[in-house]
């Protein structure tokens, strides 16, 4: 019974993409959401459905493959939020106090910036704006959205 057990904990292991930064954070995506890699000269870049995550490669220590379990956790840093983009907000389940958010236009227009006073959820609506791809920043790390 304890080997049927452990047979169905193992199936439950999901095989994720991995990046490592110097800083000791890492940031595993699922591959069953097909995650695009691709590189500048100075630039990882991450392209999962409508997100688009650039890492600069002198803070990158390394991106690896790896078994996790399955779980509703899909952000694995300790010290960055990871946000979510439902289409008319970008929602953060979890910024640290002193947390810089700012939005730009793919242009390099700013359309706002944020610092967080307080440890908490946030959420910014962007049901204002065009539709078009925006570039988010959050404390020096960069994403790509599309807002439809």
């Amino acid at each position: 019974m304890l080997c049927f057990c452990f047979s169905a904990f193992a199936e439950k292991a999901k095989t994720q993409l991995i990046v490592w930064a110097k800083n000791d954070t890492k940031v595993a995506y699922a591959l069953d959401k097909k995650p695009q890699i691709y590189f500048t000269d100075t630039t990882l870049i991450i392209s999962v459905e409508d997100v688009e995550v650039s890492y600069p490669l002198d803070e990158m220590l390394r991106f690896t493959y790896g078994e996790a379990p399955e779980t509703g956790i899909l952000d694995l840093q300790t010290e960055k939020s990871q946000f979510y983009f439902d289409g008319t907000c970008l929602l953060f389940p979890s910024l640290s106090a002193g947390t810089k958010v700012s939005l730009y236009t793919l242009e390099g227009a700013l359309v706002f910036t944020k610092t967080v006073s307080t440890n908490g959820e946030y959420a910014f609506p962007l049901s204002n704006l065009s539709q078009g791809v925006y570039v988010v920043n959050v404390n020096g790390v960069t994403y790509k959205i599309l807002k439809k």
